[in-house]
């Protein structure tokens, strides 16, 4: 007993002064030095030892070499009963860091250092070859983000690129990465970015707290727009909870090039450009906007910090002191999931889709349509896109991009002969499947019998020198404020 008691003396006084030579020297001291500087008679004296420092013999064995990071978690978790939310590492520390981690924190206190692991395969060349300094196929971050010597072989592509590849790639194998890899990454951000521009340009002069159209007086169209939203942004937030970040940048493409580029923004477009300024049918699609840009920008944020930052600057209506990293995360409405509205707008889109594929190529202006359906619940759904049976500006006709929509129950007797008559149907599915039925309809569509308005660029008014009503209308309400 009392030689333990003696050694563990032994031991703090030889610790101490091993920590204050090490401080000197460095920790190469002990193997450079000899014994007797490593445990000098004055260390064994305050000991009350009587043995001689050639008694004893440094420990040659190397302590794992992941024990320092693997007690990391003791020095970041500042409560001892905390635990990380996530460790993110290549699957070769499942025997490594992991481990040694687990090990040392379980031992220690019962209890995993972490929540959940996240383990990512191994980076490679673009040709599938492990990178090596021999092959000279290292990719340095350093130059991905701010280029080479030679900037036309290594351009400087930005931190924001380099954290999009990351995040798009499936991390759960090897991943690849180089040139054609950080181009298609740089094109990606591009086009997310120009979809950014084209909101912020249409926000110019509206103020979300004092211009906002109420959700029930918003334009279908927009309510829809919302409801994609809605079903986008709890999608991606259940993904960054799953650390599926390369489900949230498939998201964030699908939602940016085809509900927003190819659709959404193809049929606002005129609404936009064409309407009085403060017209609530344009302060409808601007409300709309505000809400799509304020949440695809913070659900990209976490990967895309610069450009999101960056957006949230330029803002029209950004209060001083704003951030996108203050703001906390988005809070999406569940009124904007509506079944109904669904329905109609899509019984429209299949409409649409019916015009479209009959004039590949052609401006839709050019033409009048006719949207032929039976009365019952297809033509009540588009009665809600469409009061009137003749409209160039209603929402049915705004949704087929026509100059004007004609909705009627019958075919008319007198078609033109250059009138071209086709058919469709659409499969209506409301109340969870409670109300499921196919209907039919027909789509007449002929050349417009008017002229081109110089303005807003339909086939609308009678005189090619002469805006057309809602035009005038618009030139009205400007020159009145």
């Amino acid at each position: 007993m009392t030689a333990c008691v003696q050694l563990g003396r032994i031991q703090r006084h030889t610790v101490g002064h091993v920590i204050k030579l090490v401080e000197q020297h460095g920790s190469d001291v002990w193997w450079t030095h000899p014994v007797e500087e490593l445990l000098p008679t004055s260390v064994l004296q305050k000991a009350g030892s009587t043995a001689n420092a050639l008694d004893f013999e440094p420990g040659r064995d190397v302590l794992d070499i992941w024990f320092d990071s693997g007690t990391s978690w003791a020095h970041v978790l500042e409560d001892a009963e905390q635990r990380a939310d996530v460790y993110i590492e290549g699957k070769d520390q499942l025997g490594g860091w992991f481990q040694s981690s687990l090990l040392t924190s379980v031992a220690s206190r019962n209890k995993a250092p972490y929540k959940h692991l996240v383990v990512h395969g191994f980076t490679l060349s673009e040709r599938g070859e492990k990178m090596s300094k021999s092959l000279g196929n290292v990719v340095d971050p350093d130059v991905v983000i701010s280029g080479g010597k030679d900037k036309v072989k290594e351009p400087a592509y930005g931190a924001d690129v380099l954290r999009w590849w990351v995040a798009e790639s499936n991390v759960f194998t090897e991943v690849m990465i180089g040139p054609t890899v950080l181009n298609t990454a740089r094109d990606d951000i591009n086009k997310v970015r120009n979809t950014m521009r084209f909101m912020l340009g249409n926000l110019s002069g509206f103020n979300p707290d004092t211009d906002s159209v109420p959700g029930p007086e918003m334009y279908i169209i927009d309510q829809y727009m919302l409801h994609l939203l809605q079903d986008y942004a709890s999608k991606v937030t259940e993904a960054y909870k799953n650390y599926e970040f390369g489900k949230v940048t498939r998201l964030l493409e699908a939602l940016v090039t085809r509900d927003l580029s190819s659709f959404y923004f193809s049929i606002i477009k005129d609404r936009l450009y064409c309407e009085e300024e403060r017209d609530p049918k344009r302060r409808s699609c601007q409300t709309a906007l505000a809400k799509v840009l304020d949440i695809v920008v913070r659900s990209f944020a976490p990967i895309l910090p610069h450009l999101a930052e960056e957006i949230f600057q330029h803002l029209p209506y950004r209060k001083d002191g704003d951030s996108v990293f203050r703001s906390g995360w988005y809070v999406p409405n569940s009124v904007w999931k509506k079944p109904g509205l669904v329905e109609a707008v899509e019984a429209a889109c299949s409409i649409r889709d019916l015009f479209l594929g009959a004039i590949p190529g052609k401006n839709t202006v050019e033409y009048e349509l006719g949207v032929v359906i039976e009365p019952g619940l297809l033509f009540e759904l588009m009665e809600t896109l469409q009061v009137e049976e003749t409209s160039s500006t209603s929402q049915l006709n705004e949704l087929l991009m026509a100059s004007q929509t004609s909705l009627l129950t019958e075919v008319p007797v007198d078609l033109s002969a250059d009138a071209t008559v086709l058919k469709g149907s659409f499969l209506i599915n409301l109340e969870g499947g409670d109300i499921c039925e196919e209907e039919t309809y027909k789509v007449i569509i002929q050349p417009s019998t008017k002229e081109r308005c110089p303005r807003c660029r339909k086939y609308t008014t009678e005189s090619a020198l002469t805006p057309c009503p809602r035009c005038l209308e618009a030139i009205a309400g400007k020159w009145g404020q």
